[in-house]
């Protein structure tokens, strides 16, 4: 089946990212000071860079052949992997790293909307929430083992044989691509002479699409807004150590949270593909948050605490869940790498806002902002649910 090769590809393209950040942030960082300064720059320019290229992502998946953008981004991540393996200076390498994470960053902001806009073409309407929760089932899933596959390959093989599995992961991925039977979506590939002031064009004509979508347009500001308070979650959660009163926390806490996904990820087909249903998952996500706050604040056993981050991760899966496959589903396949790339480059923007927030409010490292970032959540939900159901509803009824 041609989704299961295109899920299998993506399966194995998300374990090479992970081994890849595992393998190359353990080296950095063991070189000591001067390695702390490189691995901050090696973060920094990844996101800059898919803040700046991200929307052209967009544009150029919606211009070509979607599954030929993501055949020569794993092909040459697969290269950049070998090439960076067989560099004999350490300090070499160091450097060559840091090219090599550019690379692999505008690599990504071509092919992360080219393959979300790819997945329609390959998998029918009414099986995208099913291929999205077994996408997010695998990734989980990744996410929990890799780091422990990623630590035993580097600390017995080192950082060159880490890079060659990584290199093996990025052909894998490309093969089950290659071996994909199906009548690509050729976009505007015929126009020749593509310009810069083309890709714009084709960019502004993108937003426009998007705000004159009023579902596809509310989606969008959900999913950025949300972002905001979950990234002040991020900021907060490394400190659970202390608020909690427990070395193992933060441990602890980000292991239950990738359980509550797997378990989310499976749940989501059993929930209906419609935006209330969305709104409600993210409201019960928002409830989740506000029951870390429960045992710092009363002294009750620490478990009722956890319990909330299992809660919170469960409802947060089905909200990513159902919030691709409403977007997948009502976008068309022509705006769908544009729609896609918005929507990764405004979540990006807007993360650091949130960061800085909880950074200069003093007492924000406190088991009370977790009762904050969540009620804020629930709030940002049953404000949505109004909205869809009274606004959209009635925009509707004047358009019918």
């Amino acid at each position: 089946k041609n989704s299961l090769k295109l899920l299998a590809s993506r399966a194995v393209n998300k374990l090479g990212d992970v081994l890849y950040d595992y393998g190359n942030s353990s080296w950095i960082a063991s070189m000591g000071s001067f390695g702390q300064k490189m691995l901050g720059i090696y973060q920094i320019v990844e996101v800059v860079i898919a803040i700046i290229l991200n929307p052209f992502g967009g544009a150029i998946a919606d211009r070509f052949r979607r599954r030929k953008i993501l055949l020569w981004t794993d092909g040459l991540c697969a290269l950049l992997c070998v090439i960076l393996a067989f560099i004999p200076s350490n300090r070499l390498m160091l450097y060559g790293l840091i090219l090599a994470n550019m690379l692999l960053a505008v690599s990504n902001a071509f092919s992360s909307p080219a393959y979300r806009a790819y997945v329609p073409e390959v998998v029918k309407k009414e099986k995208l929430v099913s291929y999205n929760s077994y996408l997010e089932t695998s990734v989980q899933i990744i996410k929990v083992s890799s780091p422990l596959l990623g630590f035993l390959i580097y600390h017995y093989f080192g950082i060159r044989w880490t890079l060659i599995v990584d290199s093996l992961t990025f052909g894998i991925s490309f093969l089950c691509l290659l071996m994909i039977r199906h009548v690509d979506y050729v976009g505007h590939e015929i126009r020749q002479n593509l310009t810069f002031r083309e890709i714009l064009k084709d960019i502004w004509e993108g937003f426009l699409y998007i705000v004159a979508q009023k579902e596809i347009f509310f989606l969008l500001i959900m999913a950025t807004t949300v972002n905001l308070f979950l990234a002040m979650l991020t900021y907060l959660l490394p400190f659970s150590s202390s608020i909690f009163k427990m070395s193992s926390a933060y441990a602890t806490l980000l292991s239950l949270s990738a359980v509550g996904s797997i378990f989310g990820a499976i749940v989501s087909k059993r929930v209906p593909n419609t935006i209330s249903a969305l709104l409600w998952a993210l409201g019960f996500s928002g409830l989740g948050i506000t029951v870390l706050a429960i045992s710092p604040l009363t002294g009750l056993p620490i478990f009722l605490s956890f319990s909330g981050v299992l809660f919170y991760s469960l409802f947060e899966t089905i909200f990513n869940i159902h919030f691709f496959s409403q977007v997948q589903s009502r976008v068309a396949n022509e705006y769908m790498g544009r729609v896609i790339s918005s929507i990764y480059t405004l979540a990006i923007l807007f993360m650091p806002l949130g960061t800085l927030m909880m950074t200069l409010i003093r007492s924000s490292i406190s088991a009370y902002s977790f009762i904050i970032i969540g009620l804020a959540v629930f709030l940002l939900a049953m404000v949505g649910l109004y909205y869809s159901n009274k606004r959209l509803k009635l925009s509707h009824e004047k358009e019918g």
